[in-house]
């Protein structure tokens, strides 16, 4: 960050260094993953529109929103993955992942209407600019 990097040098180092160190779990594990024609097609859909254009779209919003902003979205992430699951897949969540998601949505109405610096009093430590008096001797 020291260094201004670039985004998307970042998000491709990033991303390049993680799948190269995935490299050897995939020839371990990955052989049904390439080894017909349409698991290796939905492999490359789920590469390049979630992963790679999902990311690149995050990485652009990052250098539009604050860190605190940036941090509080990051942590929604796994909450939604979770609801687009029970939507979509049809998984069940148990009664504690439920808690879990209902804590995480308290505690982000908390973040977001909490008051912000801009909104906070001003320095209590500035003087106070003089005001005109009205002297008796003038």
């Amino acid at each position: 960050m020291t260094r201004r990097i670039s985004r998307a040098a970042s998000m491709g180092a990033v991303f390049g260094g993680g799948g190269l160190l995935l490299m050897p779990v995939l020839l371990i594990t990955g052989a049904p993953l390439i080894a017909t024609t349409e698991a290796f097609l939905v492999a490359a859909y789920m590469a390049l529109v979630p992963m790679f254009l999902g990311y690149l779209l995050f990485g652009f919003g990052l250098t539009r929103i604050s860190a605190s902003t940036a941090t509080t979205v990051t942590l929604t992430e796994p909450a939604i993955a979770a609801i687009l699951a029970v939507v979509i897949v049809g998984e069940r969540l148990a009664a504690a992942g439920w808690i879990g998601l209902g804590i995480i949505g308290g505690a982000l109405l908390i973040l977001a209407f909490a008051p912000t610096n801009a909104e906070q009093p001003a320095n209590r430590l500035r003087v106070r600019e003089r005001q005109p008096t009205l002297d008796a001797t003038t």
